[in-house]
């Protein structure tokens, strides 16, 4: 059985046009397309939240870069018994700049909780 077939008891209510522009604009914000679907978390879960934080997108690029290159340092060490200094120096510099992305979301997190 879909969603839909599991939804049969209908609601609905009557806005002025200028709340119904803000119902589209909110929906607008959230991505959400769906009216019923937006309605339903609205009422169910006291509030829709969408997150948008481009720095975790760009935290979790980073932490992909720096696996990588750990793992070719790891394999030129079982191949070669010696790494340079120079790709420690790159780990240490990718691992702050996660460090700072990191720091970052916090800030716009707590942001939301003010």
């Amino acid at each position: 059985m879909s969603e839909m077939q599991n939804h049969t008891v209908h609601f609905s209510f009557d806005t002025t046009p200028e709340q119904a522009a803000i119902i589209q604009q909110k929906m607008k914000n959230a991505g959400v397309k769906n009216k019923s679907g937006f309605f339903r978390a609205m009422v169910l879960n006291g509030y829709l939240l969408r997150l948008d934080l481009p720095e975790l997108r760009e935290a979790s690029r980073q932490m992909s870069i720096l696996s990588n290159n750990v793992n070719q340092i790891a394999k030129r060490m079982n191949e070669h018994g010696s790494i340079y200094e120079t790709e420690i120096d790159e780990i240490l510099e990718k691992q702050e700049e996660i460090t700072q992305l990191i720091r970052q979301i916090y800030e716009r997190l707590e942001v939301l909780y003010e």
